[in-house]
């Protein structure tokens, strides 16, 4: 029975600890992507607002 016992524990050990690394893994992957999404969307906004004032300058000037 001890034998059977030190199976199953490895085996869930093993199951754990390659769960532990995926989710180790989706997360730092996610925090990469959120960095990059802030970055893209404040060069969005610094584009829109640019736009806008673009949009501003020729609505006066006419």
């Amino acid at each position: 029975m001890t034998t059977l016992q030190t199976i199953l524990v490895c085996v869930l050990l093993t199951i754990w600890l390659c769960f532990s690394v995926l989710t180790l893994i989706t997360a730092i992957q996610s925090f990469i992507y959120d960095r990059k999404r802030e970055k893209r969307e404040l060069a969005q906004a610094e584009r829109d607002k640019e736009y806008h004032n673009k949009r501003m300058e020729n609505l006066l000037n006419k």
